[in-house]
């Protein structure tokens, strides 16, 4: 490994705050729902694989188990926000409903939503900017982890078909509700470490956002019939070894690192030293790009950067990027030209994405792997 690169990779912490010991899912369904049979069985799957220990166990999760569903037999709402759903939910664990149980703060309360039933409120809507998410709530006088699952054709790409996404969107959402069941009032592992915070900004920090934007984050684990997301492991991080889990390439980790030093940020939050870049607005920088993998791979892979704003906001391209050529293999330096524009007004600078890409997507050596950086304009 070229000891110029000094790779290291980030670590989700956690703030303090419990995760799910003895984790229960409570699928709340509609009769009406077509998938719900094909539903039912993932989360089975979920509980008796090998992924939720892989996903969840070194943060301290224990086994899951699947309680009963509670089978809505009223037609589904075209439209239901979000406070709607949590007063079902308190409304319906008041102890007096058998089928929802009382209030249990182990228990992970999963509305499943079908095609056509989209949550919208303030926050966004369904099947336009996410496709579920997981939040807390108080009912029967304790706070209980919820989820919430939209079925959205199309919404991860033509490539996963319409069950797969909402199975994707499930594990996704189940692994970080049992991770950091209380966001709001005791949240656990929810962002990165300061030298790392750039991940935070791009992916919103807790375990399954941190592998969500890899071009390999969606699989079906061997032994397993439904496809689910890939999460972040710290341990497998730690050991520089492929972070998102389970693996199923048989390429060696690879990635592409964007040399940076030590710069202080500062957002509404207060102020850290982390790795990153400080270059004014309209001024350019060129720094070095490592290339490094863990054992041959047997040729080059793709490097590809990308501006935070464009590929994930969608929006206007804040920082301009050159690099100087786009593949290479372990031990190889490439060197990319970075021109802040504009000030993203959010993360009170600008992020870039780096992209490695090795062998085609679908081919069993297939690899998909990320770094960022941060850019500030002191």
């Amino acid at each position: 490994m070229p000891s110029a690169a000094q790779p290291h990779l980030p670590q989700v912490v956690t703030l303090g705050g419990p995760v799910l010991t003895s984790p229960q899912i409570l699928p709340i369904l509609y009769s009406t729902d077509a998938g719900s049979s094909d539903v039912l069985a993932f989360l089975q799957e979920l509980a008796s694989t090998s992924y939720w220990g892989e996903a969840t166990s070194e943060y301290g999760v224990g086994p899951l188990t699947v309680r009963p569903p509670v089978t809505l037999t009223m037609p589904p709402p075209t439209t239901i926000t979000d406070a709607e759903l949590e007063a079902s939910l308190v409304n319906n664990t008041t102890g007096q409903s058998p089928s929802w149980g009382p209030a249990d703060p182990n228990t992970i309360y999963l509305f499943v939503l079908p095609t056509g039933s989209i949550e919208k409120d303030s926050e966004g809507a369904c099947c336009t900017e996410y496709d579920g998410y997981h939040y807390e709530t108080t009912a029967g006088g304790v706070n209980v982890p919820y989820a919430v699952s939209c079925a959205c054709p199309m919404f991860d790409g033509p490539a996963v078909t319409d069950l797969q996404e909402r199975t994707i969107d499930m594990s996704h959402e189940l692994v970080e509700a049992a991770t950091d069941p209380f966001p709001d009032t005791a949240s656990a592992y929810t962002q990165e470490d300061d030298a790392d915070i750039v991940w935070t900004l791009v992916t919103d920090g807790e375990v399954a956002d941190m592998c969500e934007f890899n071009d390999d984050a969606n699989v079906i684990p061997p032994g397993s019939t439904y496809m689910v997301q890939r999460t972040w492991s710290n341990a497998a991080a730690q050991r520089f070894d492929n972070p998102c889990v389970p693996v199923v390439t048989t390429t060696p980790y690879l990635n592409s690192f964007p040399r940076l030093g030590p710069i202080s940020y500062t957002n509404k939050y207060g102020t850290v030293s982390t790795e990153g870049l400080d270059i004014q607005l309209q001024a350019s920088r060129t720094i070095d790009l490592d290339l490094t993998s863990v054992s041959p791979v047997g040729g080059p892979w793709t490097v590809d950067a990308y501006d935070y704003d464009d590929v994930i906001e969608g929006s206007t391209a804040a920082t301009t990027l050159q690099p100087d050529a786009t593949s290479g293999g372990d031990g190889t330096t490439l060197h990319l030209t970075i021109t802040p524009r504009s000030q993203d007004s959010v993360i009170g600078g600008e992020a870039f994405i780096i992209w490695s890409d090795f062998g085609k997507p679908g081919d069993p050596d297939f690899e998909s792997q990320l770094s960022m950086g941060l850019v500030t304009n002191n």
